[in-house]
């Protein structure tokens, strides 16, 4: 993946775990996304949500137990992110509910904690970590697979377009994320 968009992904984090106004601007971003994936999976209360990505500021982990109360764990590859989503989780007051770890979605997780799993758009290798998780998932358990708008494919890590064709999925109006990708495993 190019690092122009992980870089500027990066720096907006990076103001938004900072700044308020400006998390709660970027969290707008993605409630609408958040709330369509929650109605795709059917995600409740009873989950327990794996986020495959976070980032300093992990908005998508952050939505998922607002929206529906569930637990929630994210993790993410680039160590550095921790101690800053950390803070920001504490600070917003979910870090009872919301747990962010140092880990990367191709080692050894124990997948059958989770009822969901959801794999961001920036998740690189995409498709070595997908394949993790799906053979490692309970049978039953939702993933959630952000897919890019057609006209970012190549800026992004990718999965066979075929394994995404026949799937539920919801659209998104957003600048990058074109789609998310239903999966039971």
């Amino acid at each position: 993946m190019p690092k122009t968009i992980t870089n500027l992904t990066y720096k907006i984090e990076k103001h938004a775990a900072k700044t308020g106004f400006v998390y709660k601007l970027a969290s707008e971003y993605y409630k609408g996304i958040i709330q369509k994936e929650v109605v795709l999976a059917r995600i409740t209360a009873d989950d327990h949500i794996l986020c495959i990505g976070g980032g300093i500021c992990p908005f998508s982990a952050i939505l998922f137990h607002q929206i529906t109360g569930a637990k929630v764990t994210v993790i993410d590859n680039n160590e550095s992110c921790i101690p800053q989503a950390k803070c920001l989780i504490r600070r917003l007051g979910v870090d009872e509910f919301v747990r962010v770890l140092h880990q990367c979605g191709c080692s050894d997780i124990c997948y059958g904690d989770y009822t969901v799993i959801h794999i961001a758009l920036q998740v690189t290798p995409m498709e070595q970590v997908f394949e993790a998780v799906r053979s490692k998932a309970n049978s039953g358990t939702r993933l959630l697979v952000r897919r890019p708008k057609k006209q970012l494919e190549n800026a992004y890590c990718h999965m066979c377009e075929n394994a995404l064709s026949c799937r539920p999925y919801v659209a998104h109006k957003s600048r990058n994320i074109g789609s998310t990708a239903l999966y039971i495993a």
